[in-house]
C-alpha cells in the first residue's frame, strides 16, 4: 500500500496483529450488520486504486450451497475488480488489506476465486465487462469459533533458500517480513512462492500460476512482507515493472 505514501503506523501494526490471528472462515453465524457494513464500504473505498477496486454489498444466494458448498452463514461479501488488464498482483495486494481491516474488526473472511454463484454476482454488481473483470470474491461475517484446520506453512529454507544462521543474521526488518510473508493465505495453500533476500530489500517470486491465481496469491504475500517490515519502523516501495515484485527500503520514510 506504498503508493499512497506511508500508511499511519497504528493501522500497520493493527494488521500485523490480525496477520497471526486470521484464519480463512468458510462457516459463519452471521454476515455483517448494517453499520459495519457502512464501515466496511468505506475502508474499499479507501483501498481502492485506479487499477482494482472493492465493492461491498449483501445478496442473498450469492454463496449457493449448490454452488459455493464450502461457505455457509453469510451473504455478505465484498468483490475485488481489476481494471485496465493485467494487474493481479495489486489485487491481492488491495484485496488483502481489505482482508486484514475485516480481521482487526473482528470479522471472519475468506477467499474466493470461483465458489461463488456467478450468474447472481453478475447481477448484483455494478462492473463494466469491457474494462472490468471480477476476480475474486471474499466472503464476510460473524463466527462463533476459529475453524479446525491448522495453517501448514513453508519453512524459511524452502522460501527463502537460508539455513538457520544465514536468516539471523539478516536485519530484523527483513525476518519479520518474511514471517509475515509465509503466513500469507494462498489457493488451496499452494503457496506459490519465494522470497529472495537482497540489500535493503525483498523480492518475491512467482512460481506457480496456480490455477490462474499465483499473481493474486503473491500480491497478498506483498502486503504481509510491507507489514511485516513497518512493525520494525522500515517502510519502502514495490517495483513490478520486471515482474518480479521487489520491496525496497526507503529510508527517507522509515520511523
Amino acid at each position: 500500500m506504498t503508493g499512497e505514501g506511508k500508511i499511519v503506523e497504528s493501522t500497520m501494526e493493527r494488521w500485523y496483529e490480525a496477520i497471526k490471528k486470521r484464519v480463512s472462515v468458510r462457516k459463519y453465524s452471521s454476515g455483517v450488520s448494517r453499520d459495519e457494513l457502512k464501515v466496511l464500504k468505506e475502508a474499499a473505498s479507501y483501498f481502492s486504486t485506479d487499477d482494482v477496486r472493492i465493492v461491498v454489498g449483501k445478496k442473498m444466494g450469492i454463496f449457493n450451497p449448490i454452488i459455493a458448498k464450502t461457505i455457509s452463514g453469510t451473504d455478505s461479501f465484498a468483490a475485488i475488480i481489476s481494471r485496465n488488464g493485467d494487474n493481479d498482483y495489486t489485487v491481492g495486494l488491495v484485496g488483502e488489506a481489505f482482508v486484514l481491516e475485516c480481521t482487526a474488526m473482528g470479522l471472519g473472511t475468506c477467499w474466493l476465486g470461483a465458489s461463488y454463484n456467478r450468474s447472481i454476482a453478475n447481477q448484483c454488481i455494478k462492473f463494466d465487462p469491457k474494462r472490468e473483470k471480477i476476480r475474486c470474491l471474499i466472503s464476510v461475517g460473524h463466527y462463533n469459533a476459529a475453524p479446525a484446520h491448522k495453517r501448514v506453512r513453508k519453512t524459511i529454507y524452502n522460501l527463502t533458500g537460508l539455513e538457520d544462521n544465514a536468516f539471523r543474521k539478516l536485519p530484523d526488518w527483513q525476518k519479520c517480513a518474511v514471517e509475515c510473508g509465509r503466513l500469507a493465505p494462498s489457493a488451496r495453500n499452494v503457496q506459490p512462492w519465494e522470497f529472495d533476500m537482497l540489500e535493503d530489500a525483498v523480492q518475491v517470486a512467482c512460481i506457480s500460476k496456480n490455477f490462474g491465481y499465483g499473481g493474486i496469491d503473491c500480491g497478498i504475500a506483498m502486503l504481509h512482507i510491507e507489514v511485516g517490515a513497518a512493525h520494525c519502523g522500515v517502510y519502502g516501495d514495490w517495483q513490478t515493472d520486471d515482474r518480479l515484485p521487489l520491496f525496497t527500503a526507503d529510508h527517507s520514510l522509515n520511523a
